[in-house]
């Protein structure tokens, strides 16, 4: 089996291994959140490859959607709901603004594709191909290793969009029936898709303008600023290890599939000699966001306040 394949298997598996932990929770504003963020990512795929003409993805995929060479890989959307979700799961720990909040649930998945991204177009022939761009291993303004920094940037307007918008109207909309609630989550879902057409239409202008500086300048230091952000509210909430036997552990195994599929296959690439840094690096970040996810407040003996359960006001209303 090649990696294509292997990769598209394993998020099926891990976006199964998601909904029956959130159904089994009932987290119903968690599935929500879900949907708006799948939404969201199907939409803006297909419009991508589509409007900007600029990369396409593979066809050894399994199921694929979409007319071909614009096809997109039907995991794709679903990886993008079940890791928005997963985000907010460790975001909500550090007791921030919901602008912030949304932000670190956006680095947290940004981070991770800064390892994927790289691996991802040197595989098989590449997962997805940048047209026109040669793969090297180069870190300049207009790219970071052969992946264009506005791709980066615009992950930074995709999650933090679904997860603030989520986070602002859920307690208006678990009052709603549950049909109602299904076309706000599509709703919120393409609100995002607006959003980020409208903020990465912005960042490719002032990339043209700017030789392509914009996008690069922006996205470092906004990561960065998150990054100082997250070290210091988990200095200031106190933050501890969980007895094992509170630990979240499917989040724990979608964080880890991922981070494990990404060193492997870095590994596999030659990276840790190539670029022993880079390589170092995403090893501790990896390791840095699994145990953010096994971290609690010392006032919050369970941690329970951080997942999303269903309120009685929407059992009273969802037979509607």
């Amino acid at each position: 089996m090649n990696w294509i394949n292997g990769f598209e298997i394993l998020c099926y598996a891990i976006t199964l291994l998601f909904l029956i932990d959130i159904i089994r929770k009932k987290s119903w504003n968690e599935f929500w959140l879900f949907v708006s963020a799948a939404v969201a990512g199907f939409a803006l795929e297909l419009l991508a490859v589509r409007v900007t003409d600029i990369y396409h993805y593979s066809q050894d995929f399994f199921i694929s959607i979409g007319f071909k060479p614009y096809q997109f890989p039907f995991f794709g959307g679903l990886m993008w709901g079940g890791l928005t979700v997963y985000a907010l799961r460790i975001a909500r720990k550090l007791k921030r603004s919901p602008l912030m909040t949304a932000l670190i649930g956006g680095w947290l998945i940004v981070t991770m594709d800064l390892l994927l991204d790289v691996a991802a177009i040197r595989l098989n022939g590449g997962f997805w191909v940048w047209d026109g761009r040669e793969i090297t291993p180069e870190i300049t303004h207009h790219m970071f290793m052969s992946v264009i920094w506005v791709n980066f940037l615009g992950y930074m307007f995709e999650t933090p969009a679904m997860i603030y918008i989520s986070l602002r109207t859920e307690k208006k909309r678990e009052q709603l029936p549950w049909r109602k609630q299904l076309l706000a989550a599509i709703g919120i879902g393409f609100a995002g898709v607006a959003f980020v057409g409208a903020a990465s239409s912005l960042a490719l202008l002032l990339n043209s303008i700017t030789d392509e500086w914009f996008a690069c300048i922006a996205f470092v230091v906004l990561w960065i600023t998150v990054f100082i952000a997250i070290v210091r509210a988990a200095g200031k909430n106190r933050l501890r290890i969980q007895k094992p036997a509170e630990w979240d552990v499917p989040v724990l195994i979608y964080w880890l599939a991922m981070y494990g599929f990404c060193i492997a296959a870095l590994n596999y690439l030659g990276m840790a000699a190539e670029k022993p840094i880079y390589f170092t690096a995403g090893i501790i970040l990896g390791l840095g966001t699994l145990v953010l996810a096994i971290l609690k407040r010392e006032s919050d003996p369970d941690g329970s306040e951080h997942h999303l359960v269903r309120p009685a006001a929407y059992q009273e209303t969802s037979h509607k």
